[in-house]
Order: structure tokens, then sequence, then C-alpha cells
């Protein structure tokens, strides 16, 4: 059985979670947290979460992760067969991560932890966003999911990016990304009905009630 190390507040944790949840594969989930200890870094090399421990070895790396399991288990598809169309996929993903998720983490530390707000970043941030949210309205597909007709893992990935990016920049800059991609918000919502995102979401709120207590018990 695949062990899952993380924990349920991390967005790119919760793709792991979804995509195993979609695919029906079992998995084990082992609370861990980023650690340089090597106990840790012997399963992930840069100390980072997730990371999975399969019958083969251990994996990290959120992208490589979910294309391992894609191709381990093929069965529901989460990327098309075309070859071109799984790589426009991957295209929008990586787009998604570099120029949103990515840009928005920048003020996570303010946001979420209450560390004083960087000014360069503040700065910097919102130019590569507005861009990112350009491709995104150029790549995404005519149909129900951020693709097209089928939900893939472009919309695991961009479901778990849009939750902590859209309120980090609305609290930054009083921006509501979202609405700056047509169709965005009916395609996320469409993501949250599905019952694998019903259990990660649920799991995620229940990690962050303790988090917020525990902040807040100093």
């Amino acid at each position: 059985m695949i062990k899952l190390y993380g924990f349920a507040v991390s967005n790119y944790y919760n793709m792991v979670k979804f995509a195993l949840l979609e695919k029906g594969i079992a998995f084990e989930e082992v609370t861990a947290t980023p650690s340089q200890e090597a106990a840790y870094t012997a399963r992930s090399p840069m100390g980072k979460v997730p990371c999975i421990e399969t019958p083969q070895g251990c994996l990290s790396e959120t992208a490589a992760i979910l294309e391992f399991l894609e191709d381990s288990h093929p069965e529901p598809r989460l990327l098309p067969a075309d070859a071109f169309e799984r790589a426009k996929v991957r295209e929008l993903m990586h787009g998604v991560e570099l120029y949103i998720e990515l840009q928005a983490r920048r003020h996570f530390r303010h946001v979420f932890f209450g560390e004083a707000r960087s000014q360069t970043a503040v700065d910097e941030v919102r130019p590569v966003v507005e861009n990112g949210l350009r491709a995104l309205r150029q790549l995404m597909g005519k149909g129900p999911w951020i693709c097209g007709g089928q939900f893939t893992l472009a919309d695991i990935f961009a479901y778990h990016t849009f939750g902590y990016a859209a309120m980090a920049m609305n609290a930054i800059y009083g921006w509501d990304i979202v609405a700056e991609v047509p169709g965005l918000k009916e395609i996320l919502a469409r993501i949250g009905e599905r019952p694998a995102a019903k259990r990660v979401d649920a799991d995620q709120q229940a990690a962050l009630q303790a988090f917020m207590a525990q902040k807040a018990a100093g």
C-alpha cells in the first residue's frame, strides 16, 4: 500500500490525495511536516511535503508523484490518451504553478502567518500573476473542465492552487483573481462537487481549524 507523507493544510499534499482518491488507490496517510532531518530527507531529498512511499521506493515532488500515479494506475485516466493533449494539460499545470501559485505563495507568510509584508513582493507579484491569468484564459478548453471535456490532473492542480492563491491575492490587492478568468468560478465549483474533493476539503478544514487553535494557544 502507498504511504502518503504530509499534512492536510498543504495544497500540494491535497493534490496528491485528490488523485489517489479519484483513482481508487489504497493509501495510508502519515502526518509529516517539512524537515531537514535525515530520517525524512531519506524519503524526500529536499525535505518537502508531500512524498510517497511505494513498494519500489520513495518519490517526492508533486508533479512527479502525479505522473507516477497516472502511469502505474492508468484507469480512470487523469490525462488524455493523445500525446499532444497530454502535453497541453501539463502546459496548463506548469503555467498555473509557475505564474500563479508560486507567485501568490510569496505573500503566504504575511497573509496566513502574520509575518511582515514584503513590499518587494507586493510590487513584483501582481504583474506576473496578471500574465499567468492571461495565459490561463488562452489555454483553457471549452468543455465543463479546465482543459475541455475531460476531468484531468489540471483540474486537481487548479482547484488546490486557487484556494489559497485567491485568498492571498484578495488580502494583498483586494483582487479577485478567479473572476479574471471567465468560467473559472463555475469550473472550480464543479470540481468541488466531486466526492474526492469533498473528502479532501473536509480533512483540510479540520486540519486548518486545529492549526489555528494551536496557533492561538501560543
